[in-house]
Formats: structure tokens, C-alpha cells, sequence
């Protein structure tokens, strides 16, 4: 089995959403978006829902784990330099979720989750 392998990103709920890459040495996910076209909220659902091979609307609402709108807020603002925060982490269904300034969203399971 191949270590790397990208999976189509769920268009129903993102239009920006890259290929979300599987890394099988670490079983993280990674993709990309564009903060300007599909909130972080969105994408970070998205990207987790096909990392469990999930319907989105199965898994737990990210406002019960995370404000979403300060989410949303933070990551907008860091990306447009706005902002002071290079990483936005936090526990969601199994995985720590990184967002980054770039607009990158990392889903890293939690061992024992």
C-alpha cells in the first residue's frame, strides 16, 4: 500500500478544498483551501468527514467542541496577515486538528481516541 495517496475532498459542503492527502506512515490528513471562497469551519468538516468516510452531517457539530465563529474569524484574519496566530489547534472526533495561516487544515489522530 501506497505511504501517500489523495482522496477527492466532499464538494458538497467546500468548492476550495484541495485533495485531501493521507500520509499512511502517520495516518494524518492534510488539504488546502481558500479562506475567501469556503469558511475554515466548513473545511475542517469536510476534511474529516472523508478522513472517517463519514456523511458530514454524522459527525458531531464542530460549534459543540469550538466556537466556529471566532474559528472562522482567526483563520481569515491570520491568512490575510491580519492577524497574530500562526496555527489554530484543537481535539475534534478522533483527530487534533492544525489550521495554518496558509490556509492548510492537518487532522493527526489521537492515539487511544
Amino acid at each position: 500500500m501506497d505511504q501517500f495517496c489523495s482522496i477527492p475532498a466532499n464538494p458538497e459542503i467546500t468548492e476550495s478544498l484541495s485533495p485531501i492527502e493521507f500520509d499512511g506512515e502517520t495516518d494524518s490528513f492534510q488539504a488546502t483551501y481558500d479562506n475567501t471562497r469556503d469558511s475554515t469551519s466548513l473545511a475542517i468538516v469536510s476534511v474529516v468527514a472523508t478522513a472517517l468516510d463519514r456523511a458530514p452531517r454524522s459527525l458531531t457539530p464542530l460549534q459543540s467542541v469550538i466556537e466556529t465563529d471566532a474559528l472562522d474569524k482567526l483563520a481569515t484574519e491570520s491568512a490575510t496577515g491580519f492577524g497574530t496566530c500562526d496555527n489554530i489547534s484543537f481535539e475534534y472526533e478522533g483527530f487534533t486538528i492544525t489550521v495554518t495561516s496558509e490556509d492548510v487544515i492537518e487532522a493527526n489522530p489521537i492515539e487511544g481516541a
